[in-house]
């Protein structure tokens, strides 16, 4: 499966944008700020293609979600549930509604993804916007 992820606008808090599976719009995300993330040294993690296993439990957050592999210089970067950049760590969190610094219905969209993301082999590609 191919996940796209179109980041679309930067504030100094997060940056916001559309979640895609296969080529059809998902949900929406919020990930930190590439330059003033909520806890410093945590920003988004560079644009580019990185494979993604499911099955992957989170000491952190205590379930099961999708974790990024081969991040440069970054491990545990994870797709969760969470609102607002004071939930993410360089990870991303999912909703059903965008906000200005934030997603509304995270545990529905998580649910959701997580549905269609069993059982695939996943690439995931962030996008930066166009110059």
């Amino acid at each position: 499966m191919k996940v796209d992820i179109y980041r679309k606008v930067e504030t100094s808090k997060s940056i916001t944008g559309e979640f895609w599976l296969d080529g059809v719009m998902e949900c929406y995300y919020l990930e930190p700020s590439r330059l003033t993330p909520y806890y410093p040294g945590h920003p988004c993690i560079p644009a580019g293609v990185y494979p993604v296993v499911v099955l992957s439990m989170s000491p952190h957050l205590g379930y099961v979600c999708p974790e990024v592999l081969n991040v440069p210089g970054r491990t545990a970067i994870r797709w969760h549930i969470g609102n607002f950049p004071k939930n993410v760590l360089g990870c991303c969190v999912v909703g059903t509604v965008l906000g200005v610094d934030s997603v509304v219905n995270s545990k529905i969209a998580f649910e959701a993804l997580m549905a269609k993301l069993q059982g695939q082999d996943i690439s995931a590609e962030y996008h930066d916007p166009a110059p």
